[in-house]
């Protein structure tokens, strides 16, 4: 199948993939699925002293 054909098949399956996640994500936050804010900051600092630890060469 040429690239012209295939890029536009593409986009169109990753659009349908995509509203999917987005849909699915909507229907667990309304069912009150959710994480608070502080325990995502936690984990992503977390693996920020990770990184800042193997790049120092710590690790």
């Amino acid at each position: 199948m040429s690239d012209v054909i295939r890029q536009p098949q593409e986009a169109a399956g990753h659009d349908a993939w995509f509203r999917r996640q987005v849909e699915i994500g909507r229907t667990s936050a309304d069912a009150g699925n959710l994480i608070p804010a502080s325990e995502v900051e936690a984990k992503f600092e977390a693996r920020r002293e990770a990184t800042r630890r193997r790049l120092k060469g710590e690790a």
